[in-house]
């Protein structure tokens, strides 16, 4: 199987940890628009890679998914009057595919890519008066990622790497929408085949 991938190009498999820092946005809720704080939060993910011997292992297709944590929270209003402070733990779960243009440098490999696929966000505990809250709810939309970074082999077939991440998506749950825009810093480790 080695020799058959070395003879197809390079696959590459890593893991690694993010950290988010979304953009605080206005978010809708029960017909109005009211300015809320998305706070910063951390998880992890994991990306599978493929570069063609034929693009001479610079342009490539992966396959990744992550997950992480965050909060909201926000001023509510219901029937015309502040209803105090709403709030919710987030999940953010993200399977998106990426193309990928690298420098097929032998130490270093820088790169930068586009990719899109489907993001889910899940309300936690959330606490939002003037709505019937459930423990958990989940809304699943589509989304795009901007991304550039460099790998950096520490052996022959190990490497350490560094990416920054702009990420989009728009989750509408019941009676409550927000566009997510969030920068991610991820570092991490992977192996090439």
């Amino acid at each position: 199987l080695l020799a058959e991938s070395a003879e197809f190009g390079d696959i590459d498999l890593s893991f690694y940890a993010l950290g988010s820092w979304p953009r605080d946005q206005p978010i809708y809720i029960q017909g109005a628009t009211v300015d809320a704080s998305i706070k910063p939060g951390a998880g992890a993910g994991i990306k599978v890679g493929l570069f063609p011997r034929i693009t001479k292992n610079m342009l490539g297709l992966e396959l990744d998914s992550s997950v992480h944590g965050g909060a909201l929270s926000f001023l509510t209003n219901a029937n015309g009057r502040n209803n105090g402070i709403g709030h919710s733990n987030l999940l953010v779960l993200n399977t998106m595919v990426n193309l990928v243009l690298r420098y097929p440098g032998e130490t270093v490999a820088p790169y930068v890519g586009i990719g899109a696929g489907w993001s889910q966000g899940t309300l936690l505990s959330p606490n939002i008066r003037g709505r019937d809250d459930k423990d958990f709810e989940s809304a699943r939309a589509f989304g795009h990622q901007y991304l550039a970074g460099a790998q950096i082999m520490v052996g022959p077939k190990v490497y350490v790497f560094g990416e920054y991440r702009y990420f989009s998506a728009n989750y509408h749950w019941e009676g409550l929408a927000v566009d997510f825009r969030a920068h991610y810093g991820l570092v991490g480790v992977g192996l090439r085949f």
